[in-house]
């Protein structure tokens, strides 16, 4: 009986590690990392499934890891003086990356950002100094946590030549154009919020872009 059991149990953590095996080879970042890397990664993760609406970090809270979406949606963002939400980044399974919240970029200590699911999303958590071990000592996981870095400030700097030289309209057509699954699920008060414009904006520029669309197909 007890040798039933153990076979059991070995056959369920087989299964188990062979679908995280599988949903870590569906994940588009993660698409040029060998089967060994897969594995490595599989090992070090710890799966979370957030709820809509659930939080992954809220202000003052102390998080050391690394993390990455493999389906869902989450906005990042912080409360101004005035109380008001400014969502700074909205990462959906189409622009998956090696995350962290956002003061792990930055020298400051106080942490004012807040992680939350904007769908049900399923995420992988790696303790960041484990997964920065394993980096150097695997070219192709260093490779790709460098190619997150670079694509995390590649973001921020569209975004900052956005604002500054663009208006609201191009910026929404933009995001409609390149961000189609983060249009169709978002709430449309947390897209406006990201654009810089108020949801009635939104709505007038969406009403717009609806006309001239069906002009077009007359």
């Amino acid at each position: 009986m007890m040798q039933l059991e153990h076979h059991l149990l070995f056959l369920f953590i087989f299964t188990l590690v062979m679908d995280l095996f599988k949903t870590f080879r569906n994940i588009v970042f993660f698409q040029e990392l060998s089967d060994e890397e897969i594995t490595i990664l599989v090992n070090i993760s710890t799966p979370k499934f957030l709820h809509k609406k659930e939080k992954l970090v809220e202000p003052d809270q102390t998080f050391t890891h690394l993390f990455i979406l493999s389906h869902g949606l989450l906005r990042f963002f912080f409360d101004d003086e005035n109380g008001v939400e400014t969502n700074l980044f909205l990462p959906s399974e189409k622009e998956a990356a090696i995350m962290e919240s956002p003061e792990s970029y930055s020298q400051g200590s106080t942490r004012r950002y807040t992680i939350e699911a904007v769908i049900d999303t399923q995420i992988f958590l790696f303790n960041k100094n484990e997964f920065e071990e394993i980096a150097f000592q695997h070219k192709g996981i260093y490779t790709m946590y460098l190619r997150s870095l670079k694509q995390i400030i590649s973001i921020l700097k569209v975004r900052t030549e956005q604002f500054c030289s663009t208006s609201p309209h191009s910026r929404y057509e933009d995001f409609l154009e390149n961000r189609p699954f983060t249009s169709q699920n978002a709430n449309r008060k947390y897209i406006a919020n990201f654009l810089g414009i108020t949801p009635n904006s939104l709505s007038r520029m969406t009403a717009r872009i609806h006309k001239k669309r069906n002009e077009r197909k007359k």
